[in-house]
C-alpha cells in the first residue's frame, strides 16, 4: 500500500520507544526530540527549511542534545 501525505511516518505509525516526543529550538534551529525524563534529549527530526542545519552533524537524527 502506497500513503501519498506530508505526515512522517512515525506519525502513521508510532513506535513503542519510551519518552515524550518535544518540540524545541537547537542552534536557531526548529527540532523535534524525544525527551526521555532524565534531562536527556535526543534528536527525532529537523524542521528547519535552512539547508545548512541538515548539513551539521551535531544535528542529525539520533544525536543526544548537549543539557
Amino acid at each position: 500500500m502506497i500513503l501519498y501525505t506530508p505526515l512522517s511516518e512515525h506519525d502513521i505509525f508510532p513506535s513503542q520507544e519510551s519518552g515524550e516526543i518535544t518540540y524545541q529550538q537547537h542552534k536557531n534551529c526548529p527540532i523535534k526530540c524525544r525527551d526521555m525524563g532524565d534531562g536527556r534529549k535526543q534528536i527525532v527530526q529537523v524542521l528547519s527549511t535552512d539547508p545548512s542545519h541538515y548539513m551539521d552533524p551535531q544535528l542529525q537524527p539520533g544525536q543526544w542534545l548537549d543539557s
